[in-house]
């Protein structure tokens, strides 16, 4: 099966027969030569001027930073919240952050979550508005901070992610920063190819529910639930622990709770 966007598959073994797939149906000749060519164009763009990576830990981020740091680039941005992260994903991106990697924490905590009760579970267009707000803020204050020409992100097509307008891979957006996706073209297979093959570690959102739909970020931006209660659950089934600290200042949190007799 030739995967397509993650959003049609929301369950994990489309995703896992995918990654054993890759080993048997992509040469590493030509994976290396595919990584080769890659790396090229980023020493090509660095010459141009300062150069920089966003990471998450994701899958795609995670073949992102290996281009990357053959090509010399070590500057990298993670963004994140203040108070709304995952405790087993706070501890793998610390664990497992590059060298040369700031992180910048938005100050966005259950306080925060409060007043904006449509950011919790969001459906519609508030879904993503999580990047906005998180990421790619991040990624503003750092550029301009950090004087960088060119943030490279590890967006890909077959994503169904936004990387420039048709036949482009870069793009510039109204605050004057230019993002550009060096992995654009590549498909998954070829990702979980370069992931096996170096035996580059993935964080532990992919083993919990939709892991691979959902990806990585806040336990409040979890994505495509049908509802709140949806939400509610599969966070209580991750982990209960920020259910249960949410639950004394997120009225939502606490009622989820009660309706279901859990302390």
């Amino acid at each position: 099966m030739n995967l397509g966007r993650k959003q049609a598959h929301p369950e994990s073994g489309a995703w896992t027969d995918a990654m054993r797939r890759a080993r048997e149906a992509i040469d590493r000749a030509d994976l290396d030569r595919l990584i080769d060519q890659t790396v090229d164009r980023v020493r090509r763009e660095k010459q141009r001027g300062r150069l920089a990576y966003g990471w998450s830990g994701g899958k795609d981020s995670q073949a992102l930073r290996f281009v990357m740091e053959q090509a010399g680039v070590d500057l990298a941005v993670l963004g994140m919240t203040v108070g709304l992260e995952w405790p087993a994903m706070l501890r793998w991106q610390t664990d497992h952050l590059p060298l040369g990697c700031d992180i910048i924490a938005r100050p966005l905590d259950l306080a925060w979550l409060r007043a904006h009760p449509a950011m919790l579970f969001p459906q519609g267009r508030y879904g993503p508005h999580w990047f906005h707000i998180v990421q790619h803020a991040s990624q503003r204050l750092y550029v301009k901070r950090e004087r960088v020409a060119v943030l490279a992100l590890g967006r890909r097509r077959k994503d169904g992610n936004y990387v420039g307008p048709p036949g482009e891979d870069r793009y510039r957006d109204k605050h004057g920063t230019t993002r550009w996706a060096p992995l654009a073209d590549w498909t998954h297979e070829e990702v979980f190819a370069l992931l096996d093959a170096y035996r580059l570690p993935l964080p532990p959102c992919y083993d919990w529910p939709r892991g691979y739909q959902v990806g990585t970020g806040a336990w409040p931006a979890r994505q495509f639930t049908r509802n709140p209660d949806q939400g509610f659950a599969e966070s209580w089934t991750i982990d209960a622990s920020v259910i249960r600290a949410a639950a004394p200042e997120l009225p939502a949190a606490a009622a989820w709770m009660a309706r279901r007799g859990l302390t």
